[in-house]
Formats: structure tokens, C-alpha cells, sequence
């Protein structure tokens, strides 16, 4: 006889990661499949070895209801499971029968399967959430979107596609709250008929700075969105900030926050919308050279520039319309809202503007008159009238019905282009009082008050500000919160006074936020709009010289601003006014300015030795100013102060700076001495001068 023989050797214990034991290995090789609706596949696999490849062979129907044939491989897990999906771009239309077949090879390389299941096509699965749902299978491309959409940072909203109506959408919060902490929370709400959710955030809950957005389709799979406020510069009027009392909030990126915009005193009120004129002479004799060496027209065209650059930074809504005048009239702007985008081609329409003919006013009111007739929006009219004097010979009362007609609907601001020019023709065509305040009842002996003016500078001033001297604009009562991130915050407008190397006819004193930009274009950006980042590298590179140039000038205005730095390692600039710094818990540079100002300082973190408050630099220490601590801040301090010296003391650094440090539980074990506020330049400072001079509140 023929023989052969196996020898037993090792328990063949199915380990794949060792090598295959001798001995008689038997084994019954098994698969199962099973396809739900949604087109998951799963299934199990018996006597085959894990990362065994099993292979699926689907079919169904297209949209035209043709054959589809979908091959997939996947592989099994050490437990022996494996699962697919079908997609969309499978290309198995929703609705359509479907059967799988799955096969593999169990360890010994033999044939399993093939085990089957199928779904029957039924009904049109027509995605419809609202009706029960069909038979069939059933693909959907469930999403969800999430936006942090107002201004306030407090709305968030979104909605969904594939998601049962009245589903629970988890949002996972991240905002900054009244103090401008970081907050982190979750609010669960239901979405509608429609798919949309939304949530308002409380005053408790703060302003939003990030949302991640979850929610379960209607076939069970998880989708999810975010959304994040990027690090935004908030200081013009294109940011929703103005001169009023505005509330700015950051982002957790590293923000550039002002409080104001800034800028010069205008004729224009905040908020409120204008159709503005401009009637320029461009008769021969606005030709003649000034002293300066320009023509009266030179200067009035430089003026009006800078007029027009102004007018961008307002914050209500500015139609604009530009006559000359000569022998005839002509509309060389006519309807243009001014923004930020029109600014370059106004100014290159003006430049090209010469002198022509004779000096005929009253067609260019006729022409004005005309265009203020067709607003209808309600906006408040205003004129501005630049000449150089006397009129052309014509019909004196004829002109003067003319004049009549268009001051009684609207300001109209007169002024003399050149120092030798005669009043009576320019104030005779102007309605306004020292003050603005229009004179009703205009006429030839009832008329406003003009100026005649030789320098362009005075002449830009006036057309602004109503005055010879560059007036800067009152400002709000504001509150800035950083939040996370390394925030640069002005609680007024940023003072660029200090940047040179501009035209200062076109960006006076005062001119703010637009002549920093126009400096990163002049220096950095070869003409092209700045970006943040270099907004923000630029303005951070160079804090001091902001917070030198409001030192310098005590006619910048201020508010009662409080700002809030949040949890980074900010720089605050607080400017002129009694303004209240919370630094939060970063080590934050901070300049007080002008004023009677408070920097406060709350228990943050109750285990922290400084409360959870960084290690702040103080740039601008004044003897009128506080340092006020929460009622809770110390533990053990008496009602009468009497033992204060155990809680806080005033020690030199050894590089002309002051350092007030602080032991939150007094002579208690717990806390030790640590530095809160180092104060620049005061190496002379102690706790009694503090105590001297009231600047120290608790509670």
C-alpha cells in the first residue's frame, strides 16, 4: 500500500501572526451579507483570516432603469467583520431594488460563499421627510452648515439637508463672555419643517467666536460643520464701527479692535445719510497763482480730494454729485455712492477738471436744483460752493430766484478760493451760520456767513469741519473685548499723526485709520489693499508711537470706554477719557492715556496666586489713576486696610520700573508674594505713595 502521515504539532490556533501550525487542519469556511436601505453592507466571516479580502458584487437600477453593476473589495477585521456603503456615485438610483453577493477565501484558501440579501424596490424614495419613509434603497447626502451671522457675534444659524424635521442639532459653543473670558458650552436645538435651527446667545453666554454643529441624518450617520470668526480689524467704518458708543468684540485670533473711527469733525452726523453737491468755479480766473505757487483751481481740487476721502469714512450712506461751472454748467460726478471702492476714480476725475470760460453760477444751481428734485430717499441734502468771486454780468434777481429756490432745500456751505476775493459775492450764495445751522428764509440781505481762504489746508479743514483749524471728531463711550488671542484694542481711534511720508493735504492731522492704510500702501503693499496680518504686524511693531501721538496732542478726543483684553497677551490702548482695563488673564501691555482711568482686577481663576491674571506692564502710570481689586480678591484683609502691607507691596526691578506684587491670602501659608503689575519708569513708586494717593480700590 501507498502511505502518507501528518505528525501533530502545535493546537492550530487560527493566529494569523504566526506561521501556520502542522498537523490536520479542518475548517468550514463561512460569509454572511446584509444590505440596510441607507446602502450600509455589513456582515461576518467565519474560519477566514483577518485582513482577508471579501469582494461584493451589487446590482441595481440607474435613473434611466438600466442595469448597474457595482464591484467593491474590502477587507475583514480581527474579529472577521467587514462593512461597505453604497454612494450616490455609485451610480444605484434611490428607490431601486438592490442585491449583493459577497464572497472570500477562508484560511486554508478554499471558496466561501456566496451569501446574498437584496431589498426590494418599492414606492419612489423621494426623499421626502415628511411622509413615512419608502422601501427601496435609500442614499442620502445628508450636511449640515453653521454661521455665526450678526454683527454682535450672539446669532447662530444653519440648516440641514436629509435630516428629519424637529432632529437635535448639538452646538458646541466657544465665546467670549461679558468680561471678555473664553467660554465653552453646548446648547442642544431643533431643527424645523424646513431643515433650519438657530440659537441666540444670552448676555450670560457672550459673543460667539466659534460653533461646531452636529446632527444625525435621517438614515443615523453623524455630519457636522464649524464655523470661526477669523482675526478681524475692526477699526473704520467698513467694520460696523463708528463714533458713537459701539460695543466690538474680537475673535480667537489676533485681533486689531477700536472703539471709534476717528478722523475729523465733519458736517456729517453719525448714521444719518446725505446727498451731497459740490459746485466748483472753473472760470478763467480761478487760473490765477496764490502765493503758495498753485492756482486757486489746483488748491479747490486738492480740497475737494480730501473732502471726498472724508466723506468715504462716514458711516451712513453718501450719494454724491460734482458740478462745475463756467460760461455753462456741467455734472462731472453725477450719483456715485461714495465707498472705499470709488474713492481712486472720484479723485482721478477731479484731477482732470481746468478752468474754463466765464463766472455763471446760476446754471450750475439750476442744475443741483434739478438733481435734488429727483431724491426722493429722504436723505438730508447739503452743497458746498467754491468760487472766487464775483459773478459774470447777468440778471442779478433772476439769479438770486434761482439761488432762492435751491436754498430752501437745502444747506448750502459757501467759501472764497483765494485770500483777495470779495465776500460779498460769496456769502450772498450761502445759508448756513457759524455753527452750520441753516438760515430759513434765505435772501439777498438774509444769508450765512462765508470764509475766504488762500491755503489748501485751511480750505480742506472748512469744507470737513466747518472751521480753518483741524478739528478731531468726538468720539463714543465704547466697550472692546478681545478674547483669546494676542489682541491689539483702542478704546478710542487710532492716532496717526505720527506716520510722515503722506501728502498732508490729502491725510491732515486726524485723518485716523484711513492714512494708516494709505501708508501700508505707500510702504509695504506697492498700492494693493493691506491685509489683516499686515495691519496687524504693522500697528503691533509700532504701539508706542500710536500711544506717544495721543500723549502729544491734547485736543484728541476720548470716551468712558471699558475694554476687556481676554485671555491672551494683549496690548491695550485706552486713550484719552475715564476708561476701566480689564487685562484678563494674559500678560498684557497696557497705556491708560489721558484721563481718570481704573485697571481692574477680578478673581478669575480662585486657586491662581494672582487669580488667574497675568503679569501686566503699566506704559503710562499717572497719579490720578486706580488699580481696583474685586471685593473677593483678598481673603483676611481688614475693613480698615490696616494690615494692607501683607497683601500688597510696591518693589523696584532693578531697571527703573516699579513692580506692584501681591499675596492674595495675606500672611496666610497658601499664597506668596507674586508680580501682578510691573509699572514702567517708576522706580520710585511705593505702597504708601499708592495708598497717598487713593489709587488703590478693593472692592
Amino acid at each position: 500500500p501507498a502511505t502518507d502521515s501528518i505528525a501533530a504539532q502545535g493546537n492550530n490556533d487560527n493566529n494569523p501572526d504566526t506561521p501556520e501550525d502542522k498537523g490536520l487542519d479542518l475548517v468550514t469556511g463561512a460569509i454572511t451579507v446584509d444590505i440596510v436601505e441607507s446602502g450600509v453592507i455589513t456582515g461576518t466571516t467565519t474560519d477566514v483570516a483577518p485582513g482577508s479580502n471579501v469582494v461584493l458584487t451589487i446590482t441595481g437600477k440607474d435613473a434611466n432603469g438600466n442595469n448597474v453593476t457595482v464591484t467593491k473589495t474590502v477587507t475583514t477585521d480581527a474579529s472577521g467583520h467587514y462593512n461597505s456603503a453604497l454612494t450616490p456615485a455609485d451610480g444605484i438610483v434611490d428607490g431601486s431594488s438592490v442585491t449583493v453577493v459577497a464572497k472570500t477565501t477562508d484560511r486554508n484558501g478554499h471558496a466561501v460563499g456566496p451569501a446574498t440579501d437584496s431589498i426590494a424596490a418599492q414606492g419612489n424614495n423621494d426623499n421626502n421627510p415628511d411622509t413615512p419613509e419608502d422601501t427601496g434603497l435609500d442614499l442620502v447626502a445628508g450636511a449640515i452648515t453653521v454661521d455665526i451671522v450678526d454683527t454682535d457675534s450672539t446669532l447662530i444659524k444653519g440648516s440641514t439637508v436629509d435630516v428629519e424635521p424637529n432632529s437635535n442639532v448639538t452646538l458646541e459653543i466657544t465665546s467670549i463672555d461679558e468680561n471678555g473670558e473664553t467660554l465653552k458650552f453646548t446648547k442642544t436645538v431643533l431643527t424645523d419643517a424646513d431643515g433650519n435651527y438657530s440659537y441666540t446667545l444670552n448676555s450670560a453666554e457672550g459673543n460667539a467666536t466659534e460653533v461646531i454643529a452636529k446632527v444625525d441624518d435621517r438614515n443615523g450617520t453623524l455630519h457636522q460643520d464649524n464655523d470661526q470668526l477669523e482675526a478681524v480689524v475692526k477699526a473704520d467704518s467698513k467694520t460696523e464701527v463708528n463714533n458713537g458708543n459701539n460695543t466690538v468684540t474680537g475673535t480667537s485670533g489676533n485681533d486689531v479692535l477700536a472703539g471709534d473711527i476717528g478722523g475729523l469733525k465733519t458736517n456729517f452726523e453719525i448714521g444719518h445719510n446725505y446727498n451731497i453737491s459740490i459746485i466748483l468755479d472753473i472760470s478763467g480766473s480761478m487760473g490765477a497763482t496764490m502765493t503758495n505757487g498753485q492756482t486757486r483751481l489746483e488748491v479747490a481740487k486738492t480740497a475737494l480730494q480730501a473732502f471726498v476721502d472724508q466723506m468715504a469714512q462716514h458711516d451712513g450712506v453718501i450719494n454724491l454729485r460734482i458740478t462745475t461751472f463756467g460760461s455753462d454748467a456741467t455734472a462731472v460726478i453725477q450719483d456715485v455712492v461714495v465707498s472705499n471702492g470709488t474713492i481712486s476714480s472720484i479723485n482721478s476725475t477731479i484731477s482732470s477738471i481746468v478752468t474754463a470760460g466765464n463766472t455763471q453760477p446760476e446754471k450750475a444751481f439750476t442744475d443741483v436744483q434739478g438733481w435734488l428734485n429727483s431724491k426722493t430717499n429722504g436723505y438730508e441734502n447739503q452743497i458746498y460752493y467754491l468760487t472766487d468771486g464775483d459773478p459774470t454780468y447777468t440778471n442779478l434777481p433772476s439769479r438770486d430766484t434761482t439761488f432762492a429756490n435751491l436754498a430752501a432745500n437745502s444747506k448750502v456751505f459757501a467759501v472764497g478760493v483765494g485770500l483777495d476775493v470779495s465776500l460779498n459775492w460769496v456769502e450772498r450764495y450761502d445759508n448756513t451760520d457759524a455753527n452750520g445751522n441753516k438760515v430759513d428764509n434765505w435772501s439777498p440781505t438774509n444769508h450765512g456767513n462765508a470764509q475766504k481762504l488762500g491755503d489748501a489746508d485751511k480750505l480742506i479743514a472748512y469744507l470737513i469741519g466747518g472751521s480753518e483749524n483741524f478739528i478731531p471728531a468726538d468720539v463714543g463711550n465704547d466697550v472692546v473685548k478681545g478674547g483669546e488671542g494676542e489682541d491689539i484694542l483702542f478704546g478710542d481711534s487710532m492716532n496717526t499723526n505720527w506716520i510722515t511720508g503722506l501728502d498732508p493735504l490729502l491725510y491732515p492731522k486726524y485723518s485716523g485709520y484711513s492714512k494708516l492704510i494709505a501708508h501700508l500702501k505707500a510702504t509695504e503693499t506697492g498700492g494693493a489693499e493691506p491685509t489683516q496680518q499686515q495691519i496687524y504686524d504693522f500697528v503691533k511693531a509700532n504701539y508706542r508711537d500710536f500711544i506717544a501721538a495721543d500723549a502729544a496732542d491734547p485736543a484728541t478726543k476720548g470716551g468712558n470706554d471699558t475694554i476687556y483684553g481676554g485671555s491672551g497677551d494683549d496690548i491695550i490702548i485706552a486713550g484719552a477719557g475715564n476708561d476701566i482695563i480689564y487685562g484678563g488673564s494674559g500678560n498684557d501691555i497696557i497705556s491708560t492715556g489721558r484721563g481718570d482711568d481704573t485697571i481692574m482686577y477680578d478673581v478669575l481663576n480662585a486657586a491662581d496666586v494672582k487669580g488667574g491674571n497675568g503679569t501686566d506692564t503699566w506704559v503710562d502710570y499717572e497719579a490720578n489713576d486706580k488699580i481696583e481689586f474685586a471685593a473677593d480678591f483678598f481673603d483676611g484683609l481688614l475693613a480698615d486696610k490696616s494690615n494692607i502691607g501683607d497683601y500688597i507691596t510696591v518693589v523696584t526691578d532693578g531697571n527703573g520700573n516699579a513692580v506692584i506684587q501681591v499675596d492674595r491670602d495675606g500672611s496666610a501659608a497658601t499664597h506668596t508674594m507674586s508680580d501682578l503689575l510691573i509699572v514702567e519708569n517708576q522706580a520710585g513708586l511705593s505702597l504708601q505713595d499708592l495708598i497717598d494717593n487713593n489709587q488703590l480700590v478693593i472692592g
